[in-house]
């Protein structure tokens, strides 16, 4: 059973990811299309084929360069709100694990968390606002509480990705407080997240594939 997660299965979960994303574009594009502008999904599918790009080019680099380098070409390729925020994100999670080329269950955590700090000082925004938070939060509390209570990694992952479901479906009654889906407050009521969407299926394809 895995205890560990190295450089290399962080690059094969990015792999799965990107073709996961791309897969899940038209899906993203309704769920922002009944909120927003509905451009989700290709704004998440072009910039994981970014991500995809840079991937060869990181095998021999350590977990913090390979996060930090992957959110900077996400937004690099798909400059967006969300580009902006993943970008922050794998930069603040990315500085928790420099110079490292293997990390456990509490230095995910710890990476999870700084990120969620990080989308929060940019974004404004606060667990409850309808937002990515709303997964993030109770999958970095899953993962802290796995971590101080010894859960094996495997199965502490699982039990995070549990808690990013409920934490997606949480948002469904809420009323949005951000972005452009603010201007229809009351209509967003009734429907998914679409960002809070977005990193439950990433770390869906992460999760999927460190527990194999």
């Amino acid at each position: 059973m895995r205890t560990t997660i190295t450089s290399a299965d962080l690059l094969a979960v990015l792999a799965k990811m990107a073709t996961d994303m791309e897969a899940q574009k038209d899906y993203l594009c309704a769920l922002d299309g009944a909120m927003g502008d509905g451009d989700q999904g290709v704004t998440m599918a072009i910039g994981f084929g970014a991500v995809r790009k840079v991937l060869d080019s990181l095998k021999d680099q350590d977990i913090g360069t390979i996060i930090t380098k992957c959110g900077l070409a996400f937004n690099a390729t798909a400059a967006s709100t969300i580009g902006a925020l993943l970008a922050i994100a794998c930069m603040r999670g990315g500085r928790e694990a420099k110079g490292q080329h293997e990390i456990g269950l509490a230095d995910v955590g710890r990476m999870l968390e700084a990120a969620q700090l990080g989308i929060q000082e940019r974004g404004k925004a606060q667990v409850g606002d309808k937002t990515v938070l709303d997964a993030l939060a109770p999958t970095v509390a899953a993962l802290k509480a796995a971590a101080a209570t010894g859960t094996p990694l495997v199965e502490a992952l699982k039990q995070s990705l549990a808690a990013a479901e409920a934490g997606v479906k949480a948002t469904i009654p809420m009323k949005s407080k951000m972005g452009r889906a603010a201007w229809i407050a009351e209509r967003s009521v009734g429907h998914q997240d679409p960002g809070a969407t977005s990193f439950y299926l990433m770390w869906k394809s992460a999760v999927e594939y460190l527990t194999a």
